[in-house]
């Protein structure tokens, strides 16, 4: 049996908080706990949230830094995240723990990275930077210009676009400050991408002598496969055929593209729209649509389980699509964009139906498609739920494991190495 190792994950945010990423690294953590290596969390601290706490084998320790003082600018104080340079007080925490806890890997996540490269690599740790959307290259973390996919960052322009979302003072703070800090992340031992969209527009933080970026897939934790059984959940209706949504209310998600496309439906079922609020939504949202908030995420697989299609209708290069994974490991019939990486995970016509992100035409062309065949969402449901079956924590874990014992060998073999 393989030694056990000493990882530990760094990360703007992490559960309570919720959300795609926030999932995907607690399950991941878990796993790596339960497999015997000793697994430690480095995340901003949240009001009212132990600052170091033992969550399923895995120890979390919530720090501060200078950068605390910025938290009130934050558009959502709750989801606060790291400036895109080093906070000297965050480096000097983290040094402190990096002391005490001695780990062999840490594995980056976010801008938190930023207050660890003046300390790592280092003759005792290796790094591995982990790239789950496009925040390495662009302040928005969505690669979106004027509605469309960017070409890659340029000073000027991102200057122009960032200001769109954050207002000129923060976007001018951010952008400088991440097109000053765009060749740190080259110090990586490992670079692992969760998907080829984000691998390939993210190629510039790889040096050349490096190994090239390494693709490793989210995971179904076994608690979201047992999610899917059960009842409806109480925000959808009681019986019935019903087309589903979930996500966040930002116009690169598609949502407006699938009122529209909803809207254009003769007597269509039901719209469920799941993870955000009526009057939270930049755009409006037709008042017969069934909008339900903040609802658990265990409400929405259950959710998921029970609908007649479930859409993923994204206009941003989606770096993954967890969201779409999960309705395939439902054997539900599955709407998606041609976008990032759901045109690899979604086969077209065999585990579900894509279309061009944006063609309000096509989508709804596609969901009056299915509505009129109940045979064809089967077959494509079942395809779907065999396809997801790819995806577990047996077959991506490993993968994992074996980059990190890849960068811990790989730093070994330096000069000075301490073990």
């Amino acid at each position: 049996m393989a030694e056990p190792m000493r990882i530990m994950h760094l990360t703007d945010l992490y559960p309570p908080v919720s959300g795609g990423l926030e999932t995907q690294l607690a399950a991941l953590c878990q796993e790596l706990a339960a497999r015997g290596h000793q697994v430690d969390v480095v995340t901003l601290a949240r009001d009212g949230v132990k600052r170091e706490d033992l969550e399923s084998g895995v120890l979390v320790h919530r720090v501060t830094g200078w950068s605390r003082v910025l938290r009130p600018l934050y558009e959502d104080p709750r989801r606060p995240f790291h400036p895109t340079i080093p906070d000297p007080g965050m480096t000097a925490t983290l040094a402190r723990i990096l002391k005490r806890r001695r780990p062999q890997v840490v594995h980056g996540h976010s801008w938190i990275v930023f207050s660890a490269l003046p300390l790592l690599p280092s003759k005792e740790t290796a790094l591995v930077l982990g790239l789950h959307d496009f925040g390495f290259i662009c302040a928005k973390k969505t690669l979106i210009r004027h509605g469309r996919v960017c070409d890659g960052p340029a000073l000027g322009k991102c200057l122009a676009c960032a200001a769109g979302q954050y207002g000129v003072p923060r976007s001018a703070a951010l952008t400088i400050t991440l097109a000053a800090m765009r060749r740190w992340p080259r110090k990586s031992d490992r670079i692992v991408a969760n998907g080829r969209a984000v691998a390939e527009a993210c190629s510039q933080l790889v040096r050349r002598d490096a190994h090239p970026v390494e693709l490793v897939p989210p995971f179904l934790a076994q608690e979201v496969l047992a999610g899917l059984l059960g009842p409806r959940p109480r925000f959808v209706p009681a019986e019935g055929e019903y087309i589903m949504f979930a996500g966040g209310a930002s116009p690169h998600k598609g949502l407006p593209v699938l009122l529209e496309a909803w809207q254009r439906l003769s007597h269509p079922p039901p719209l469920v729209v799941a993870g955000l609020s009526r009057e939270g939504t930049p755009y409006p949202i037709p008042p017969e649509v069934i909008v339900a908030g903040q609802v658990p995420h265990g409400d929405v697989l259950r959710a998921w389980a029970h609908c007649a299609i479930g859409v993923v209708p994204s206009v941003w290069p989606e770096p993954f699509g967890l969201v779409a994974l999960e309705v395939m490991a439902a054997g539900r019939a599955l709407v998606a964009a041609r976008s990032g990486n759901l045109a690899e995970l979604v086969t077209d016509g065999v585990t579900g139906l894509l279309v061009d992100p944006g063609d309000v035409g096509q989508l709804s062309g596609a969901l009056a498609k299915l509505l009129s065949s109940p045979e064809l969402r089967s077959a494509l449901g079942a395809a779907a739920k065999m396809k997801a079956q790819e995806y577990t924590a047996d077959a991506v874990v490993p993968r994992m494991e074996g980059i990190y014992r890849g960068a811990i060998e790989g730093r070994a073999g330096l000069p000075g190495h301490r073990p």
